[in-house]
C-alpha cells in the first residue's frame, strides 16, 4: 500500500512537469515508465514484439499526453493503443502510412485527433469507441476502413481537407446520425461528399438494399438439423410484431425470462413491437416436453410468425440466439427484411460450453464480468468459470477471513508491468451475477485453487504452509514452491470455512479446486516437512523423498471432495496432472496440458470420471490468435489460431462410448497474467469462442472450416457494428 500512495503522489506531482523527453522507450526507466504523464518520443519507433509501440501501451499506465510529432514511423500498428483509457491527446507522425485494425480502440479519454498527410489507409475499427473524440481532422486522402470511425458519441466536427471525398466503406462512421455532426470540407465539394460512400451518412441515413437473411452463411453454431422451404415466400420481419406464450399445463409462467428475451431482442433489431392483443406478426414460444434435451428446441417459420419451442426454458432461449442471429443476416444492418420459411430442430453435442476468466491475475470490475455473460450466451456457451484466487490476489469477500481481501487483493506490478492491481468482488456481487447470468441461462462455476497457486493466502495466513513462512503476494507469472500444507489441520479449517460460504454464494452443482502445477518441483516442499512426514507415517507411506507426496496431494483432495459431496452436495472438478494417479469416480477433470490430452482422457476412462476438454493447442485463449498478435510480449506463449481451436473434436477421436459415458464438455481459458484491459478480455476470447461454441454445439459432420470462415464474416461485422474488440487475425 505504501508503494502505491507513493505511485499516486508522484503521479499528482507529475502533472505539473514538463513532458518527459526520449528517442524511444528502451531510454526512460520502468519508473519513468509507468510514472509518465506527459510524453515525447523523437527517435524512430520500433513496431516489433517489445517495441516502443508495446511498451506505451502496456507499460505507461498514467500516459495522458503523447506527442510523437518529431519521431519517425510508417505505420501506428495494429492495437498499438487498444484500450489505453488514460490517454487524453496524441500528435502522430508526420511519416505515417497506415494505422492499423482497433489501432485506438476505446481510447475513450481521446477528445480530438488529426490524421497527417501522410495516412494513407485506416485500419477496420481503428478509432472505434473512442466516444470523447469531438473533433476529427483529416489532412490528407486516406482509405477508411469498416467501422473506422464508429461510436464516436461526443463527435462535433470533421474536417476534410481532400477535395476528392477519401474512400470509405458505408460503416465506417457508424451510428453518426445526420444533421448532428458538422462536416467541413473544401469549398464546392460538399455535393460530392453527400454522393460519396460513407460520408452520405453526415447527410441523410443511408439506403440498405433489400436483405433476405441466409442462413446458411449466418448462424453460428450451426444447427444440428435445418431444412429451408424452397421456393416459398420469405415473410417480412419489419413489421409490427406480438409475443405469445399458449398456456399449456401451467408452463406459460415459466418462460417470462425468454418473453423479455424476445422483447429485447426485437426491440433491439426491429424495434417494432405491440402488446399481445393487438395485432401483429406472431412469435410464439412454448414448452415441449417431447424434446429429448434439455437444451433441445425447434424454430420453425411460416407466414403465420415464428414458433420456437424448447424442452426446457433454456431450450427456448437458445432458439432466440438463433432467432437473433437470422435477424442479424450478414451484419450490414441492424436487421433484415426478410427471413426464409425454415424448420430447424437444434440440439447440443455436450452439455457443458465453459469460458474461464481469471479475474485473480488482472482484476475484471463487476460490471465489466456482468457484461461478458450476454456475449458468450449469442453463441450458446452457458458456463462461466471464476478463477477467484491465485499466488497473485484473493478476489472474493470470505466473512470469515476479511483479511484475505483487506491484505491480498492489491499488488504493485505484473511482471515488467509497473502498474496497481487492485480490487475484489463482494458476496453481494456475485449473488446479483448469478441471478443475472440466470436469465442468460449461464451457470456461474467459481474456483479456489489448492494445495499450490495460493500465495495469496500463504501472505495472509502463512500458518497454511508447512514451514509458516511469510511471503509477498507474487507480481510475476510462473509456479511457487509454496503450497497448502497437507498435514496441517490449519489447512482443513480453512478451506472447510472458504467451501461453506462459497456454497451459500454460488448454487451451481460444481466447484473447481485447481491442483495444477503444484510447486516446481511438484510438491517438494511436502518432503522436509514434519507435519507431512508424519501424516506420510500414519497413511502408510514409507518413503521419505518426494516420489510419493503425491499421495498426500491425493489425501488432501480426497478430504476436500469428501465435503463437498457429503455436506455441500457439490461436484468437483480440477486441472489434471499425471500427479493425479487415481481420480474420484464423478469428479470431473480438466484436460488442459498442451500434448496430455490422451493421458487425462484414459485416466477419466479408467476412473470411471468425466472429463472437461480444453487443451492448451485448442483452448488457451490468452495465446496470440497469431504471430504478433496480442498479447506480443508474453512468457513464450504459442500460437492458437482460430483453425486450432475450431479442429476441436470434443470425442478426440475415441468414439461414441466416451462421448455417451465421459465427455462432459468443453472450455476455453483467459488466464490473465497478459490481458489488462476488460475489453482485450474480449479481444482474446473472440472468434474463438465461437469456434469452441460450435465445436461444443454442433454434430462432428456438420462442421466445415470453410463454412465457418463464411459464417464468420457476418459475425464480424455484427461484433464492429455493435463496438465489440476482437482479434482478426484469422
Amino acid at each position: 500500500m505504501k508503494r502505491l500512495l507513493i505511485s499516486y503522489i508522484s503521479a499528482f506531482i507529475a502533472l505539473g512537469l514538463p513532458a518527459q523527453t526520449a528517442q524511444r522507450m528502451d531510454g526512460l526507466t520502468p519508473e519513468q515508465k509507468s510514472m509518465a504523464i506527459n510524453l515525447t518520443l523523437t527517435g524512430e519507433l520500433s513496431t516489433e514484439r517489445n517495441g516502443d509501440f508495446r511498451q506505451i501501451r502496456d507499460l505507461c499506465f498514467q500516459l495522458r499526453h503523447l506527442d510523437l510529432s518529431d519521431a519517425h514511423s510508417l505505420v501506428i500498428p495494429k492495437n498499438a493503443f487498444h484500450s489505453r483509457h488514460q490517454l487524453e491527446t496524441i500528435i502522430l507522425p508526420k511519416t505515417i502510412k497506415t494505422i492499423g485494425t482497433q489501432a485506438f480502440f476505446a481510447c475513450d479519454k481521446l477528445n480530438t485527433i488529426t490524421i497527417p498527410q501522410s495516412v494513407e489507409s485506416i485500419g477496420a475499427a481503428a478509432f472505434s469507441e473512442c466516444k470523447n473524440i469531438t473533433e476529427l481532422s483529416i489532412e490528407g486522402s486516406p482509405k477508411i476502413g469498416e467501422y473506422a470511425f464508429a461510436h464516436l458519441a461526443k463527435l462535433k466536427t470533421v474536417k476534410v481537407n481532400s477535395k476528392i471525398p477519401p474512400k470509405a466503406e458505408a460503416s465506417s462512421f457508424y451510428g453518426i446520425e445526420p444533421g448532428k455532426v458538422r462536416l467541413i470540407v473544401p469549398k464546392d465539394c460538399e455535393k460530392a461528399y453527400k454522393k460519396a460512400t460513407g460520408w452520405s451518412r453526415f447527410f441523410a441515413k443511408p439506403k440498405m438494399p433489400h436483405e433476405v437473411s441466409d442462413p446458411q452463411t449466418c448462424l453460428t453454431p450451426y444447427p444440428s438439423e435445418m431444412i429451408i422451404a424452397k421456393g416459398a415466400k420469405p415473410i417480412n420481419v419489419q413489421t409490427a410484431w406480438r409475443i405469445l406464450t399458449p398456456k399449456m399445463d401451467g408452463h406459460c409462467d415459466i418462460l417470462n425470462n425468454e418473453v423479455e428475451q424476445a422483447r429485447d431482442i426485437l426491440t433491439a433489431r426491429i424495434g417494432n413491437i405491440v402488446n399481445s392483443r393487438q395485432h401483429g406478426r406472431q412469435l410464439i414460444l412454448a414448452i415441449d416436453p417431447s424434446l429429448s434435451d434439455d437444451e433441445a428446441y425447434t424454430l420453425t417459420v411460416n407466414l403465420n410468425g415464428i414458433n420456437i419451442s424448447g424442452k426446457t426454458p433454456r431450450g427456448v432461449f437458445w432458439g432466440l440466439m438463433t432467432l437473433d442471429q437470422l435477424l442479424r443476416g450478414s451484419g450490414m444492418k441492424d436487421c433484415v427484411d426478410a427471413i426464409p420459411q425454415l424448420t430447424i430442430k437444434d440440439t447440443p453435442r455436450t452439455h457443458v460450453r465453459e469460458l474461464m476468466v481469471d479475474p485473480a491475475r488482472t482484476f475484471i470490475p463487476y460490471e465489466d464480468l456482468r457484461d461478458f455473460i450476454p456475449e458468450m450466451a449469442r453463441y450458446k456457451l452457458n458456463a462461466l468459470h471464476l478463477h477467484l484466487v491465485d499466488d497473485q490476489a484473493w478476489r472474493i469477500e470470505i466473512k470469515k477471513y476479511p483479511q484475505l481481501t483487506a491484505q491480498a487483493s492489491s499488488r504493485w506490478g505484473m511482471d515488467d508491468i509497473e502498474a496497481p492491481y487492485n480490487g475484489f468482488y463482494t458476496q453481494e456481487q456475485m449473488r446479483d451475477l448469478v441471478k443475472f447470468a440466470e436469465r442468460y441461462h449461464v451457470e456461474i462455476i467459481p474456483e479456489i485453487e489448492m494445495p499450490g497457486h495460493e500465495v495469496a493466502a500463504i501472505s495472509v495466513f502463512p500458518e497454511l504452509t508447512c514451514h509458516q513462512r511469510q511471503v509477498p503476494v507474487r507480481t510475476t507469472c510462473g509456479v511457487s514452491n509454496e503450497l497448502l500444507c497437507p498435514g496441517s489441520e490449519f489447512t482443513y479449517e480453512f478451506l472447510g470455512n472458504v467451501f461453506k460460504e462459497l456454497v451459500s454464494i454460488f448454487p451451481s452443482k460444481y466447484i473447481h479446486l485447481g491442483g495444477d502445477e503444484a510447486g516446481n518441483p511438484a510438491l517438494d516442499c511436502w518432503t522436509d516437512c514434519p507435519k507431512c512426514q508424519a501424516l506420510k507415517q500414519k497413511l502408510g507411506i514409507t518413503t521419505t523423498d518426494r516420489s510419493e507426496n503425491w499421495k498426500l496431494q491425493g489425501y488432501l483432495f480426497d478430504r476436500i471432495i469428501k465435503l463437498l459431496r457429503d455436506t455441500h452436495h457439490k461436484t468437483p472438478m480440477f486441472w489434471y496432472e499425471t500427479d493425479f494417479k487415481k481420480i474420484q469416480p464423478g469428479c470431473v477433470t480438466f484436460a488442459w496440458r498442451n500434448g496430455l490430452t490422451d493421458k487425462a482422457l484414459d485416466a477419466a476412462v479408467a476412473n470411471n470420471a468425466l472429463i472437461m476438454l480444453c487443451p492448451g493447442e485448442h483452448c488457451y485463449f490468452d495465446y496470440p490468435m497469431a504471430k504478433g498478435d496480442m498479447p506480443e510480449k508474453n512468457w513464450g506463449m504459442p500460437v492458437t489460431s482460430l483453425k486450432d481451436t475450431y479442429s476441436l473434436d470434443p470425442a478426440w477421436g475415441k468414439g461414441k462410448d466416451f462421448e455417451n459415458d465421459n465427455l462432459f464438455g468443453v472450455a476455453g481459458t483467459l488466464w490473465s497474467e497478459c490481458i489488462t484491459t476488460p475489453e482485450r478480455i474480449y479481444y482474446q476470447a473472440y472468434p474463438r469462442a465461437i469456434a469452441l461454441a460450435e465445436a461444443g454445439w454442433s454434430p462432428q459432420e456438420k462442421r466445415s472450416w470453410e463454412s465457418f470462415l463464411k459464417r464468420m464474416r457476418p459475425v464480424a461485422k455484427d461484433m464492429m457494428r455493435r463496438g465489440i474488440s476482437f482479434s482478426m487475425e484469422y
